[in-house]
C-alpha cells in the first residue's frame, strides 16, 4: 500500500470514528439535529472524510467497490456549499448505514 494511501485512510477514519462517538447515544435525527453542536462537528467530520477520500488511489477504490466514491465526494460538496439546504435525514442515514461498514473495510485495509 502506498504511503498517501495509508495516510488517507487513517484520515478517513479519524473523521468516521469520531462522527460515530459523537452520535453512539444519541436516539434519533431529531436529537442529532436539536443538538447545534453536535450537528455541525458531524457535518464538519463529513466535509473532511470527502476530501481525505479524494486523496485514494485508483487501486484503494477499485479494492472498495461498494463504496459509492462519487457519492461521497459529492455529499461533502453539498455539506460544504450549502449547509443550510443539507438533509439531516441523509447525515442520519449516513450515519447510520454507511460509516459502520466504511469503516470496517478502511481497517480491513489497514489490517486492523
Amino acid at each position: 500500500m502506498l504511503e498517501t494511501d495509508r495516510i488517507a485512510i487513517e484520515e478517513c477514519l479519524y473523521v468516521i470514528n469520531h462522527i460515530l462517538e459523537y452520535t453512539h447515544d444519541v436516539k434519533n435525527m431529531e436529537a442529532m439535529k436539536d443538538n447545534n453542536m453536535l450537528y455541525d462537528a458531524v457535518q464538519m467530520n463529513f466535509i473532511v472524510l470527502g476530501e481525505s477520500s479524494t486523496k485514494l488511489s485508483d487501486e484503494i477504490r477499485t479494492s472498495l467497490p461498494n463504496v459509492d466514491w462519487r457519492a461521497l465526494k459529492g455529499f461533502r460538496n453539498f455539506v460544504a456549499h450549502d449547509y443550510f439546504g443539507v438533509d439531516e435525514n441523509i447525515v442520519w442515514s449516513a450515519i447510520q448505514f454507511h460509516l459502520p461498514q466504511l469503516k470496517v473495510d478502511f481497517e480491513k485495509l489497514l489490517g486492523k
